[in-house]
């Protein structure tokens, strides 16, 4: 895309062999990458956007341009899921094994949509997504609430007059695709939903970046309900994201922003000594992705190549 001008659509020039990047987080070393093309003599274009490391022992991908898929870690064996259709993004694990994705782009540039589908690629549901008037609406990043058994997503608002600039919002939808809250101040970044039904929500307003933890008993309005910890009260919101949270073993949350400063967040810590923030280098035009804890170590995903980076844990 970068020697393409930008262009992200440059994927599809290249063709290739389709692979899932592995790093071992104990070694800090990279892997050989799972061949993710059903057929390896045909070449690939678009790369894989997205995973979802499934229960079932798969691990399910996107790639926008072309069709999702998943691998069998077992066998290695990999299967393409055409009837979903192209324009997935992100992926979440669903109700009952289920797979949810997000369409970011809708069919002759509309609209796009929430998509729920069985382990075997069978498309169970598509939530069409709208408003406000005037705009397309592009969904993002996605989670499943265990405990209300809603979905909560953010999603672009690209202007249909391309004379504004794209704006966010926020969004919870039932599984039969109605749309229960929509809020656009805060912002949400990303979210995401643990095991036992906990929520954690990273949101901007103006320069400050919050963590909102909604607890699986929260009461009150979705758009604003659970506690609030203050991340970053200097957030520069157009150059920065919060791209991933993940949750470590010892539940510290993890949140990495593209700018390569992560937050550790320990929820048992005195109030206003949970966060421990890392700044990892970020070269010239390198974005960071996904951070981890394994052990005392911190390791994060940088687009700059195929790179990991990897530092001690405060």
């Amino acid at each position: 895309m970068r020697a393409a001008g930008g262009n992200p659509r440059a994927d599809m020039a290249r063709e290739g062999p389709r692979l899932i990047g592995r790093f071992d987080l104990r070694a800090e070393r990279m892997l050989p990458g799972l061949p993710a093309s059903p057929d390896p003599s045909v070449p690939a274009h678009s790369g894989v956007w997205d995973v979802l490391v499934h229960p079932n022992g798969r691990i399910y991908f996107t790639t926008y341009f072309e069709e999702a898929g998943y691998v069998e870690l077992a066998t290695g064996r990999a299967r393409a899921l055409e009837k979903l259709g192209l324009g997935l993004n992100e992926l979440a694990l669903g109700p009952e094994g289920t797979i949810l994705a997000t369409r970011y782009g809708g069919l002759a540039g509309g609209n796009g949509s929430i998509v729920q589908f069985d382990p075997d690629g069978t498309l169970l549901s598509e939530m069409p997504l709208s408003g406000p008037a005037g705009w397309k609406v592009a969904p993002k990043s996605l989670a499943y609430d265990p405990t209300r058994h809603v979905v909560w997503l953010n999603a672009d608002l690209l202007p249909n007059d391309g004379a504004n600039p794209i704006r966010q919002d926020g969004r919870v939808l039932d599984l039969a695709g109605r749309e229960l809250v929509r809020f656009s101040v805060p912002e949400l970044q990303f979210v995401t939903f643990d095991g036992m039904g906990t929520g954690y929500l990273v949101e901007r307003a103006g320069t400050q970046l919050t963590l909102r933890v909604v607890q699986p008993d929260e009461t009150g309005p979705l758009a604003s309900a659970g506690r609030r910890i203050l991340l970053d009260d200097n957030f520069a919101a157009t150059a920065d994201f919060a791209q991933d949270i993940r949750i470590a073993p010892d539940q510290r949350v993890v949140v990495t922003r593209w700018s390569g400063r992560i937050h550790l967040v320990d929820l048992a810590a005195p109030e206003g000594q949970e966060v421990r923030t890392v700044e990892l280098p970020r070269p010239a035009g390198g974005f960071y992705y996904t951070a981890v804890l394994e052990g005392d170590h911190l390791c994060a995903t940088l687009c700059d190549g195929v790179t990991v980076v990897c530092t001690a844990a405060p």
